[in-house]
């Protein structure tokens, strides 16, 4: 059974790389470029995501976890290659079952039965609207395929609003993103891995894939104000969080809103960036969650201040967790750093006084990273309390997985978007 899953993904991710090149024409224009390179980094990310996710749930999950993991990717896969709208939002839609599975087979917590089902209906409240638009678009041009509605220009600013509601909300954007702390919170480790690493990538593929029909002047007009202030808020909201796996999920709440405000550039660097920021936080947040589970299993708290001397009794872990602090900070030598760039390349084309907000923001990430690497690496180790790091194998190989094969995953984004 341990074999099943990256036998699984290899196929999988290697009969699209080679359906993949076949059909490129040039990577300079950006049909190409949307329906090719990016569903190939998205395919390569959600396999390594998925596998990791895998590696982390052996020693406490049952076979059954696997099947639910291939069903996820399978879904990803159907999401990020068809070329039919309808397909596309049948399995958007799907993909929360393995998730609200997850929460209700193996979530710790005896409420999570209630807070699954909060989670769907809050999810498919905004997203139930968009099938209007589906049929509409439908009735008008009598097809589903994305290369013919590409030339559908009559969009209205209600069809461009549902359709950015439809996909945000499982970006999420702030004020759609209440279902994810809860989501985070009742899911276990591994699901939270496969949340953060693919489910929310979703609403990001689904926001470039209906660019086409979106009205974006109209749209920045009304929302370009909303997706600035609330870009600098959430991340002061991230400031105060105590739970670390909440200020995860809220800091992925934060970093995510650049990716609608890149789309709304119109420019060809955000375009660029978007699919950078996108595959960067699809490895960067799974692995925050996953030294939260890491974490979790040797302090048996989520509380980031109890979490104290790291580097006296595990060195490496110490290491990794410096590691992913700047990796989450975009520094350099990182592609996180390149794409923060970009980011802030394109708000030229939105908005002049766009530096306040970028520099809030700046400051504000700074200062709540520093916030969980200080008390959780360099404080003093509580005297009363002997800790532990029990290097097992469900525990050392996805770290060490994720040490050795992400500077792979770099140089393919490196070599083939910059």
């Amino acid at each position: 059974m341990i074999f099943v899953l990256p036998i699984f993904t290899c196929l999988i991710f290697i009969t699209y790389l080679k359906l993949s090149f076949f059909s490129m024409n040039s990577i300079f224009y950006f049909a190409d470029l949307l329906f090719d390179e990016f569903s190939l980094f998205l395919i390569l990310m959600s396999c390594f995501v998925i596998y990791v996710s895998f590696m982390f749930s052996l020693s406490n999950y049952s076979w059954l976890s696997c099947l639910v993991l291939i069903f996820m990717l399978l879904i990803c896969c159907v999401v990020f290659v068809t070329d039919n709208m309808f397909l596309l939002y049948l399995f958007y839609e799907a993909s929360l079952i393995p998730i609200l599975y997850i929460i209700i087979k193996w979530g710790s917590y005896p409420e999570r039965s209630v807070r699954s089902i909060m989670l769907l209906l809050y999810t498919s409240i905004f997203s139930f609207p968009f099938l209007y638009v589906i049929f509409c678009m439908w009735s008008c041009s009598g097809t589903f395929s994305f290369s013919i509605l590409a030339n559908f220009s009559n969009t209205s600013v209600f069809f461009s609003l549902l359709i950015f509601f439809s996909f945000g909300v499982k970006l999420p954007i702030y004020g759609l993103h209440f279902w994810l702390p809860i989501a985070h919170v009742e899911a276990p480790t591994f699901g939270s891995i496969i949340l953060a690493g693919v489910l929310l990538k979703l609403g990001g593929v689904g926001l470039v894939r209906f660019s086409c029909l979106i009205d974006l002047l109209r749209l920045k007009l009304c929302l370009l104000g909303y997706l600035f202030l609330f870009l600098t808020y959430v991340t002061l909201v991230c400031c105060f969080q105590s739970d670390f796996k909440r200020l995860v999920a809220y800091s992925s709440v934060s970093h995510i809103i650049s990716v609608p405000l890149m789309l709304l550039s119109s420019s060809f660097v955000g375009y660029k960036g978007l699919i950078s920021v996108i595959f960067l936080h699809g490895l960067s947040s799974p692995l925050l969650f996953m030294l939260v589970g890491v974490l979790y299993s040797t302090f048996f708290t989520r509380q980031h201040v109890l979490m104290r001397g790291i580097v006296c009794f595990s060195p490496l872990l110490a290491f990794i967790l410096v590691l992913s602090f700047f990796f989450t900070l975009s520094a350099p030598p990182f592609p996180s750093f390149l794409a923060e760039v970009m980011f802030s390349i394109s708000s030229i084309f939105l908005w002049i006084p766009r530096i306040l907000f970028i520099s809030l923001f700046l400051f504000l990430s700074i200062v709540y990273n520093l916030l969980w690497l200080s008390s959780s690496v360099f404080l003093n180790q509580d005297s009363q309390q002997n800790y532990r790091f029990s290097a097992s194998f469900s525990i050392l190989s996805p770290l060490l997985l994720s040490l050795f094969f992400l500077p792979c995953l770099f140089s393919v984004l490196f070599f083939m978007v910059f």
